[in-house]
């Protein structure tokens, strides 16, 4: 057929007449319309709210305890044995906070720990690396996060009877 041994020039061309064609013989009109669109732009802060305090039961050493005994809280009873164990059967508390923002949106939780305290160790895990949770806040924008964390006797012979206090941190933002 003639149309296989055209050009895609020639065939712009003839088209084109077509079109023109149809546009003078039933009197066409085209016309562009414009559209206003009012945008803003919001940013919901994100907050964290202590709900429950971290809680440790008592620590006890006694002279079976040996260096690496640790105590953890992550919502389960401590197995082991006083040598090493700080708190063998005993259950610690998590710490609870409630995570704010906007609705449906995804957040990632970082909560780190590392201090140490005469001969005392306390940190997010065993290995002490940064905890990092992501969340999907729900239709009111929130969400709930545990921190856990492990008081390791790391210098048995610098540990006193004491109280103690260790310092973590939960922060959040958006993903």
């Amino acid at each position: 057929m003639w149309l296989d041994n055209m050009d895609v020039s020639s065939m712009r061309k003839i088209i084109s007449l077509i079109f023109l064609a149809l546009i003078v013989t039933k009197n066409v009109s085209a016309r562009e319309f414009g559209i206003n669109v009012n945008f803003e732009a919001q940013s919901t802060p994100l907050e964290i709210t202590e709900r429950k305090s971290m809680e440790f039961p008592d620590l006890i050493a006694d002279n079976a305890t040996k260096n690496g005994a640790k105590c953890e809280v992550y919502g389960v009873v401590n197995s082991g044995t006083n040598e090493t164990s700080l708190c063998p059967g005993q259950i610690g508390r998590m710490g609870e906070f409630k995570i704010s923002g906007a609705p449906n949106g995804a957040v990632t939780v970082t909560h780190t720990a590392d201090q140490t305290i005469n001969g005392l160790r306390f940190s997010t895990n065993s290995s002490a690396q940064p905890v990092l949770k992501p969340l999907t806040l729900d239709l009111k924008g929130e969400a709930t996060f545990f921190a856990g964390g492990v008081i390791t006797l790391v210098d048995k012979s610098t540990a006193q009877t004491n109280a103690y206090q260790f310092f973590y941190d939960v922060s959040v933002a958006y993903q």
